[in-house]
């Protein structure tokens, strides 16, 4: 593997050679060629500028023959052009100069070209002297008329070179690239040529096997051809090849066998655990829904009885208001038989609501009448200490009361000392707010997430049932647009407080509280 690594290195390099010196040949021409070119230009600026200062001065002689008075007057102006003129010149001979100092030129080619471009600029102030002291005097001075036709053809001839250089270079330049292209190009097919057959060609037999060999065609095999490294992993993939065809045969008649015996297994296994969860599930869920539901108002109804029974003097209003009570719980649990059945049905309580206008505060009064005789039998209390004369929501009446009856049988069943229970009711952003706090246990603060999920209880479990209740509560509430929240600390108690929409545009009516 280390052959095929410098192999493939020398590769690259020879590569990057290949792509380099052609740019590197190219960049260093186009140098030249642009500094020729711009040599060039600046000869053809000075010459022009000396083409124009002889204009200058033969139009200024003309005028000292054709209109003297004219020519003495603007004089001084005249001389003035003749002034800018030369700065102009002497501008363009300057930048010529820095110009030669910049181009690639051998030291001695150099320096002579500056010498040269030094003595022309000597001749153009001798230029500008002469033509002033001829505009200043009476008779014309000839001597700039010499010198001026001189610096022109000395221009003109640099700028001749300037162009027949710059034209050589541009053709050197054609030449070089043409022969590095060819050399580079007869490399590359070199190049090209030795990777197909020694590179390329080995690397598609050994795709085609490995794809073979992924396609589960165990039986491929690459020839063996390129380098040495190429044709040792051809051999090896070969052999490997041969175990695994060997290894995937024997794999395939155990599976056969493996997956004959385990879908004769699973059809059996598959039929029978159906049956049992779809008949355990419902057992248990129908008996927890009916533990549950039926308990509270079969303990109201046998206390109310009980109480009754007791007290063999109670006068008949007494006893006509304990048999309503027993008749409304009655009904009641008729309506929580067709829920239980819901439940059965399906894993959420469907529950019936009729959303319709209730009094909150009467519904709650009732519900906390049903609990009133009982929990006052076993020494306890329950109290409803503020509250307006009526508040009306959009919900369901006897399912409300279903909601607070099983928040207060709930705690009842977790206290271990005579429930105290209170409630409250009042309006809040357009909500009545039922809240309902005891004083008992409490619940642990690991247990309170799982509170409204069904079949869960908390782990300080004094009463019977199966999880249900707030479960319930929950999804009458919600049937009804409201929400329940539930707080709790171990030996302070229990809040659980029910938020109600009101009904659009009822103001509730400040009471007494009781």
């Amino acid at each position: 593997m280390n052959a095929l690594r410098l192999k493939l290195w020398m590769a690259l390099a020879f590569v990057l050679f290949m792509v380099a010196v052609p740019g590197v040949v190219a960049n260093h021409a186009v140098k030249v060629v642009r500094a020729q070119h711009a040599r060039s230009e600046a000869s053809a600026q000075s010459l022009s500028a000396f083409q124009r200062l002889a204009v200058l001065g033969y139009t200024l002689q003309q005028e000292r023959y054709t209109d003297p008075a004219s020519f003495r007057q603007n004089r001084a102006l005249y001389i003035d052009g003749v002034r800018s003129h030369v700065t102009n010149a002497e501008r363009y001979l300057e930048a010529e100069i820095r110009m030669i100092g910049e181009t690639p030129l051998k030291r001695k080619t150099r320096a002579t070209s500056i010498q040269k471009e030094m003595q022309q600029r000597e001749v153009l102030k001798k230029i500008g002297a002469s033509l002033e002291r001829s505009l200043r005097g009476d008779k014309p001075d000839a001597v700039w008329e010499d010198l001026v036709f001189e610096a022109i053809r000395i221009e003109e001839r640099e700028a001749k070179e300037y162009q027949r250089a710059s034209i050589e270079t541009f053709q050197g330049v054609i030449d070089t690239m043409t022969l590095t292209v060819t050399v580079v190009g007869i490399c590359g097919l070199l190049l090209v040529f030795w990777g197909q057959r020694q590179v390329v060609r080995p690397l598609g037999n050994l795709w085609r096997g490995t794809h073979a060999m992924a396609e589960g065609d165990y039986e491929k095999r690459v020839p063996v051809v390129g380098t040495t490294e190429f044709r040792t992993i051809a051999e090896s993939f070969n052999a490997m090849a041969s175990r695994v065809d060997a290894s995937a045969q024997a794999l395939k008649r155990t599976n056969e066998e493996l997956e004959r015996a385990v879908e004769k297994r699973t059809k059996e296994l598959g039929a029978t655990n159906r049956s049992l969860e779809r008949s355990n599930r419902l057992r248990q869920q129908f008996l927890a829904d009916a533990s549950h539901e039926l308990r509270t108002p079969l303990s109201i109804m046998r206390s109310e009885a009980e109480i009754t029974l007791r007290n063999q003097g109670a006068p008949t209003e007494d006893l006509r208001s304990a048999l309503d009570r027993i008749v409304r719980l009655s009904e009641l649990m008729a309506e929580m038989i067709d829920d239980m059945l819901n439940l059965a049905r399906a894993e959420e309580p469907m529950l019936h609501t009729s959303i319709e206008p209730v009094d909150a505060v009467a519904a709650v009064r009732d519900s906390l009448e049903d609990f009133h005789r009982v929990i006052e039998a076993d020494g306890g209390s329950i109290t409803l200490s503020k509250a307006p004369k009526s508040l009306i929501v959009e919900g369901d009446e006897s399912r409300l009361k279903q909601v607070i009856r099983i928040i207060i049988d709930n705690a009842v069943c977790y206290s271990t000392n005579p429930p105290q229970v209170d409630c409250t009711i009042d309006a809040s952003d357009g909500h009545a707010v039922i809240t309902i706090t005891d004083h008992g246990d409490g619940i642990p603060a690991d247990d309170l997430p799982y509170l409204f999920q069904r079949f869960r209880r908390g782990s300080r479990r004094m009463g019977s049932g199966q999880g249900l209740g707030l479960s319930i509560a929950r999804s009458i509430t919600e049937a009804m647009g409201g929400t329940i929240s539930l707080s709790s600390r171990v030996n302070v108690g229990t809040v659980v407080t029910i938020n109600l929409p009101l009904m659009p545009a009822r103001a509730p009516a400040d009471g007494k509280s009781q």
